[in-house]
């Protein structure tokens, strides 16, 4: 089982999207509507983490060309078990500085002396290994599963939203 998790984590992503629901099926979500989806994108946290065109933080993925790299099925699975698939360039780091600092955020570098992040203020931060008491890179990702806070046919606005944003602005 943790080899092929193992397996599936370094796919790339066009080929998940190939993949359908997995071992996992999913629940058959009820036609969405783009515009109710943009405006739950727009009212909810979303942003806080994610980029759409100009708008929202680069804490998370960009998905302004999220319909054309991800099928309904995997945005689908993204809201409701974000942490099946987090991708080694979106995984996040925990440091723990000398004087007792807890700091959170995405992993963008590190080599055998400092560790590079970016904070969920949209701050690039840069820590010299040396300075660290800990430093972990965390397994799960920091998106929060959306199952049972959103009804199916929020869910279903979303995914065909996100479905709608090909790489042009929304």
């Amino acid at each position: 089982m943790l080899a092929a998790r193992i397996v599936i984590l370094l796919m790339a992503p066009a080929l998940m999207a190939q993949r359908g629901a997995g071992a996992r099926d999913q629940a058959k979500l009820p036609p969405g509507d783009a515009v109710k989806g943009k405006a739950l994108v727009e009212s909810n946290t979303c942003l806080d983490c994610h980029r759409i065109g100009e708008r929202g933080s680069h804490l998370g993925p960009d998905l302004s060309d999220i319909g054309s790299r991800r099928s309904p099925d995997a945005l689908q699975r993204a809201i409701v078990a974000p942490d099946e698939e987090v991708l080694p360039e979106q995984r996040f780091v925990r440091l723990i500085t000398k004087d007792g600092t807890t700091v959170v955020g995405r992993l963008l570098n590190q080599d055998a002396f400092s560790i590079q992040l970016i904070t969920k203020n949209d701050q690039l931060k840069s820590y010299t290994k040396s300075n660290l008491r800990e430093h972990t890179i965390l397994e799960k990702g920091m998106m929060p599963s959306f199952a049972g806070k959103l009804t199916p046919q929020q869910i279903a606005d979303i995914v065909n939203y996100l479905a709608s944003l090909k790489g042009v602005e929304q």
